[in-house]
């Protein structure tokens, strides 16, 4: 029964298929229009006959013909004509030489067959969906054309630190064969493309000096598409108006010696950077490699140090890109600006020759030469927009360039270029870091800043800073920062009668010590002394009436060192964009005592009154009512005060919201005038407060040039104090677990003693 079924089943598909057999072979007959294959249908143009001959004299014509699929845009005959009026050394393609003609071809072609929709509609993750918010802008911009250049030989020597450089095959005793990593891409520019990157469709016009006629005209590189595609059974022809020469990548330009422009001391530069890797794999499959021939061994070169890599057609996302395929290049280009010879020696003049300096570049470390490079660099392409609105360079620059400095600009087959004939100054050796950077003599902090990867929040700009400095010899003299760089490792010493113990200084030490001797704004010098924040969370010291500068901590010589000194400071920068660089003799010291600590040994009867009131948990060494996310200034009576004052006859909850009274939260205040007269919030609950709502008390404060004073109602003097006395007594939080070299520890308290008790009846409050 069931083969029954089974033969049943066989007639009955049978019969189907019978009956749309002559649907089957009407739907997969030729189509009308498709006239043959690429080659094919560029000959019946007549329009094309001039590029259809350069197909024929390289071969071109029967490899489109017959295998593989392809995008071929083919200039007009109007196109060539254009391009031999331009280019008088050749009056026919005859004339142009074979290799040349061959690469010319090839840059017209595309791999795959893409009509006008998808040629707008590619991204790295495939085509566009306009319902997938991960994949609907058409960002992928380029394409991968047939022209692969030859793999390229260079010659390879070695610094003193052993370190590879690229230099001229004619200088060396060695050299390298660097592996062409892919084809050429060619970018297709459209409107949306612009959209996508907040450009302007006038940008296209900076490199290619013609511009968009309408929003649907689509550009291969600065050839127009004329008309529609001519579809052909294995790919599309577009026509277009230019003869596209094939695109230069960053190594190309730079070396290109027809230019009327030479950047080669900037190009030597950047073949101070090579990292190469043998592939193996490729140097096995060069023809005769099997046989056992002798053939060339073929390396991969990379440049980890900088922003992209010149040599190289394809390029990655920018760092911190992540969740992308391997190969992204069709979205990515990269921006590339150099200065001419004359430019780049007029920067080495000015910033890096001379015996104050690095002497010349050959001195100068890989650091300083990694910046200049990077300072050319940037991961997206450079327009016109950019260089009017600014743009980030490698080295995380804003950078605005004067269009009357721009010599030279092309778009490349890997970045853009911009030849320039003043230089590009880092940041680094412009703002407070400028003297540590471009200064021999501040090498050990300028490494500490480079192994802290501090000097981002040092260059930046809007800010005013004060950078506290020790050269390199005081440093080695007090043994308080030292370096080996074969290891590339910090450690000091801790001096004493019997010699001194070594101590290993780790990243976040050095973060610590740095951004100790940053402060963030410039002392105005009114007050006798001026208390000024740093970037790690505590205080420098300015003593106006000395010239003093300090920490938290009484500066000793040497790293914990048991001799007191006065560090006076001296100024060695007055030209940073973002403050004031000084030099000093000993790093400041910065400790203290939190303030439970600081209120229980200095203020003991304070402190009882809090016990008594249940704002203290002594056997957890705190203030229930403080948070260790707040800062606080606190206004702590005499015990004469205290006295004079009958607390006893308070209740408990009296007594709370009397000491609370005393607690400002929420600022620091010092008797430096810095912050502005008004009413600042205590920690006291309110009688305005709700069950739903609570309301802290706010107490009037005015603040002044080396005196605080409070108000009563009537406006009257309630009580001040000046800068002299148990006033401006900081406390401190420790947010490491104290095993640290340089101790993590914040300033979160200001106290001052005053000679009477806060009493809300009598105080100007709201």
């Amino acid at each position: 029964m069931a083969k029954i079924r089974h033969f049943a089943l066989i007639t009955l598909l049978l019969a189907s298929l019978a009956g749309c057999r002559d649907d089957l072979f009407e739907k997969f007959k030729r189509p009308v229009w498709l006239q043959g294959k690429l080659y094919s249908q560029i000959r019946e143009q007549a329009d094309l006959s001039t590029f259809a001959r350069c197909l024929e004299l390289t071969g071109y014509d029967t490899i489109i013909n017959v295998s593989g699929s392809y995008t071929v845009f083919a200039p007009t005959n109007e196109a060539f004509n254009l391009f031999f009026r331009e280019n008088t050394k050749y009056q026919s393609v005859e004339q142009i030489p074979m290799p040349e003609l061959v690469s010319l071809v090839k840059f017209h072609i595309i791999q795959n067959p893409w009509s006008k929709i998808q040629l707008r509609s590619l991204d790295v993750y495939g085509w566009i969906d306009s319902l997938d918010i991960t994949n609907n802008k058409p960002a992928g911009f380029k394409r991968e054309t047939l022209l692969l250049n030859k793999n390229l030989k260079v010659g390879v020597t070695r610094d003193k630190d052993k370190n590879y450089q690229i230099i001229d095959t004619l200088t060396s005793r060695w050299n390298r064969v660097i592996l062409t990593d892919s084809r050429k891409f060619a970018p297709v520019f459209y409107k949306e493309y612009f959209d996508i990157y907040n450009k302007k469709i006038t940008d296209y016009s900076f490199y290619f000096n013609r511009s968009f006629e309408n929003s649907t005209d689509i550009f291969y590189v600065n050839s127009r598409i004329l008309g529609e595609e001519i579809p052909a059974e294995n790919g599309f022809v577009y026509k277009v108006d230019r003869v596209v020469e094939p695109l230069k990548n960053g190594y190309e330009i730079l070396s290109n010696s027809q230019s009327a422009h030479s950047y080669s001391d900037f190009l030597n530069l950047i073949n101070k950077f090579p990292d190469f890797v043998f592939n193996e794999e490729e140097t096995n499959n060069q023809p005769g490699a099997e046989e056992g021939m002798r053939v060339d061994s073929l390396f991969d070169v990379s440049f980890p140090a900088l922003t992209f890599n010149i040599f190289n057609e394809r390029t990655r996302a920018p760092s911190g890109t992540f969740g992308l395929p391997n190969n992204v290049s069709i979205r990515y280009h990269y921006g590339l600006m150099a200065p001419t010879n004359e430019a780049f020696r007029k920067f080495l003049d000015e910033y890096i020759n001379g015996i104050n300096y690095w002497g010349n570049l050959d001195n100068a470390p890989l650091n300083i030469k990694r910046i200049i490079v990077n300072s050319y660099m940037a991961d997206q392409p450079i327009y016109l927009s950019d260089i009017t609105n600014g743009f980030n360079n490698g080295e995380k620059d804003l950078v605005k360039l004067n269009e009357a400095d721009i010599v030279q600009k092309q778009f490349g087959s890997n970045c853009s270029f911009i030849g320039l004939k003043n230089p590009v100054i880092p940041r680094a050796f412009i703002s407070v870091t400028g003297p540590i950077y471009r200064q021999q003599r501040f090498s050990l902090v300028m490494n500490a800043i480079e192994k802290s990867g501090l000097l981002p929040a040092l260059k930046r700009e809007d800010q005013y800073y004060t950078l506290f400095v020790e050269n390199d010899f005081d440093l080695s003299a007090d043994s308080s920062l030292m370096y080996n760089p074969i290891r590339d490792e910090f450690f000091l010493f801790q001096l004493s009668p019997g010699g001194g113990t070594r101590m290993n200084v780790g990243i976040k030490d050095l973060r610590t010590l740095i951004l100790n001797h940053v402060g963030t704004q410039k002392p105005t010098g009114l007050a006798r002394k001026e208390f000024i924040s740093n970037l790690a969370g505590n205080y420098l010291i300015f003593n106006n009436e000395t010239g003093e500068v300090s920490g938290t901590a009484p500066t000793t010589q040497g790293y914990n060192g048991t001799f007191v000194v006065k560090v006076i400071p001296h100024q060695i920068s007055t030209n940073a964009d973002n403050g004031t660089t000084y030099e000093i003799s000993d790093w400041f010291s910065f400790g203290g005592t939190d303030i439970y600590s600081r209120i229980s040994s200095n203020f003991p009867k304070f402190h009882q009154l809090l016990i008594n009131a249940g704002l203290a948990l002594p056997k957890e060494f705190r203030y229930s009512f403080l948070s260790d996310n707040e800062n606080y200034t606190i206004f702590i009576p005499t015990e004469a005060a205290l006295s004079q004052y009958n607390t006893g006859g308070l209740t408990k909850e009296q007594l709370r919201k009397f000491l609370m009274m005393h607690f400002v939260q929420g600022a620091l205040i010092f008797t430096d005038g810095s912050l502005p007269s008004g009413y600042y919030e205590t920690t006291r609950i309110d009688e305005k407060s709700t069950q739903y709502s609570t309301v802290n008390t706010s107490v009037y404060i005015q603040t002044g040039y080396d005196h605080i004073s409070l108000k009563d109602k009537a406006g009257n003097q309630y009580v001040e104090m000046d800068e002299k006395g148990n006033r401006n007594i900081m406390a401190t939080r420790t947010l490491g677990d104290g095993s640290q070299v340089f101790p993590s520890i914040v300033t979160n308290a200001v106290i001052h003693e005053i000679d009477k008790v806060l009493l809300f009846s009598d105080l100007d409050t709201k």
